[in-house]
């Protein structure tokens, strides 16, 4: 009787935790997404910079700055769409912690769906996200983001089921489905 409160304590202490690791995240989306246009290019610019240019160094090609400026320019937007793709794969298996720790408990009423709610819940998110965008200036709320952010959490998903599916192979716990 001990050893089960204690299991159900840890999953309330998990789904708590994710739960609340899960909204901060959608803070931070939400405040990446309120930047206005100049500033959000300006910071992926900034990145794409620091990727070629440490490349170069690993590299030793010994290109001048203008070429580094005229390849990070050339890498930026799948830079920039791969971050929104990593922004939604962390949300997606936060959602997958919250709903996944009380599967096999009373606690949850998901039975056997974390996967779905965790994947709806951020293409729902992201969807609003993209509405949100709308009055930023600069910014355009776009359906292909949307996409793309699905996407991001769709594949973290799917690699999660597959790692979680390896790990309770021949265990005597139940797979989660």
């Amino acid at each position: 009787m001990k050893n089960e409160k204690a299991k159900i304590n840890r999953k309330i202490g998990i789904r708590l935790v994710s739960g609340i690791c899960a909204v901060l995240w959608m803070i931070v989306i939400f405040m990446f997404s309120a930047q206005p246009a100049d500033e959000s290019s300006e910071i992926s610019g900034r990145v794409s910079y620091r990727i070629v240019s440490g490349l170069d160094r690993v590299l030793q090609m010994e290109k001048s700055r203008g070429e580094l400026e005229q390849a990070a320019e050339k890498i930026e937007f799948p830079v920039r769409k791969m971050a929104h793709m990593c922004e939604y794969a962390v949300l997606s298996l936060l959602f997958l912690a919250l709903f996944y720790a009380g599967d096999a408990g009373e606690y949850s009423r998901l039975r056997g769906r974390p996967y779905m709610f965790s994947f709806f819940l951020t293409a729902v998110y992201a969807a609003t996200d993209e509405f949100h965008q709308l009055f930023v200036p600069g910014r355009a709320g776009r359906v292909l983001d949307v996409f793309t952010d699905s996407a991001g959490a769709l594949i973290a998903l799917l690699l999660a089921g597959f790692i979680i599916k390896i790990k309770n192979k021949g265990a005597d716990r139940p797979t989660v489905r």
